[in-house]
């Protein structure tokens, strides 16, 4: 299972999504997007009944589906490469011995 804390650093391929466009702070629908297929640099690639769409991070708000609930997570803080990401948690970790 995957800590709350640490999902923004974990591979996002797999995961049920919901997202929101920042543009529009007065709508505060969430749209089902369905489920992460790819995870690049900027893009979040997600597929629902067949059909796959782009979500440009920066752009949106995103929330995770966990086992024990929802995660919601703004997009530019996912932004980079996945593997980058990773890397920046064992830094973290790294430097504070």
């Amino acid at each position: 299972m995957i800590s709350t804390k640490y999902l923004i650093y974990h591979d996002l391929i797999g995961f049920e999504v919901e997202a929101r466009l920042k543009s529009k702070p007065n709508n505060n629908e969430f749209i089902n997007a369905g489920v992460v297929i790819d995870d690049t640099q900027n893009m979040l690639v997600s597929e629902k009944n067949n059909i796959v769409k782009n979500y440009i991070k920066k752009d949106y708000i995103f929330r995770f589906k966990l086992k024990d609930g929802m995660l919601e997570v703004n997009g530019s803080k996912i932004v980079g490469i996945p593997e980058n990401r990773l890397r920046s948690l064992k830094k973290k970790k790294w430097s504070r011995k």
